[in-house]
């Protein structure tokens, strides 16, 4: 039987950011993508552009990782009335921002399930392609699942550009031996960090408990911040018209954007009942 570890962490989730971030589309729905993972806490680092363009190039080249599978599609975010009725739906209660007023919109999206197969030389041709060390990834990977089942989630959104979504956490079921260590320095090499730095960084991460946030530098700066209680990540875009909130709280992930600063952001989360 596989382990069973509620987490965000798994390297072929990484590797599937690393190939994927510098695509337009999947940049712009980043936030909706990481409200579908559970964490107990957030990490960032940053990617150069150079980065972005070598794996962006690779994947065109259809050299991947390995291969997703859908095997229960999430739903398309619904409209509903009230929060009510998308607690009913998604079997949580949805918090909210009683000093923003009622919300003019309110999503309800379903949950879905899927696995992913690791493609070990696939992943090996990618680190090769980047400079990184393709031993680190073991022989017996090559065809291991890690599968995935999401959960709902709502999202709030109100006049002033204000957008709360809400989710309660994934399962992720790895391979037995799955060595979360060693293919997390993987993963940091091929994001662009040197041999030293990525072995520093996989031994002092919980990666059963830490989610990484690849930020290409072109997009937006980050750090890290106190929000709703708890540490999480604010995330800011270059030209400072949008920040984000990332954070996870009592098994639920919270993303709150708005056309604000981090300082006042964090102000308006405190207001969450």
């Amino acid at each position: 039987q596989p382990n069973r570890r509620w987490a965000t962490t798994a390297v072929a989730f990484l590797f599937i950011f690393a190939v994927l971030f510098s695509s337009p589309a999947v940049r712009a729905a980043a936030s909706d993508f990481l409200s579908q993972f559970r964490v107990q806490k957030f990490a960032a680092i940053s990617v150069s552009p150079e980065q972005v363009a070598m794996l962006q190039q690779l994947a065109d080249e259809g050299v991947v990782p390995g291969s997703l599978e859908i095997t229960d599609e999430p739903d398309t975010p619904k409209l509903v009335n009230t929060l009510g009725e998308a607690s009913l739906l998604t079997g949580f209660p949805s918090r909210t921002l009683p000093d923003k007023g009622d919300p003019a919109a309110i999503y309800m999206a379903g949950g879905g399930n899927g696995r992913f197969t690791i493609d070990l030389a696939g992943s090996r041709a990618i680190m090769e392609a980047v400079g990184a060390d393709p031993t680190l990834l073991a022989d017996e990977l090559d065809g291991e699942i890690v599968n995935i089942a999401v959960y709902p989630s709502t999202e709030q959104r109100w006049t002033d550009g204000t957008s709360l979504i809400q989710t309660a956490s994934p399962l992720v079921e790895y391979p037995e031996g799955f060595d979360q260590n060693l293919l997390a320095e993987a993963s940091l090499q091929v994001l662009g960090l040197s041999d030293a730095e990525s072995a520093r960084l996989s031994r002092s991460i919980d990666w059963t408990s830490t989610l990484l946030l690849p930020i290409p530098q072109e997009a937006a700066t980050f750090s890290e911040v106190m929000v709703d209680g708890v540490s999480g990540m604010a995330l800011t875009s270059l030209d400072g018209t949008t920040t984000a909130l990332i954070w996870q709280k009592e098994g639920q992930v919270y993303i709150l954007t708005g056309a604000d600063s981090v300082q006042n952001l964090v102000s308006t989360a405190a207001q969450l009942r």
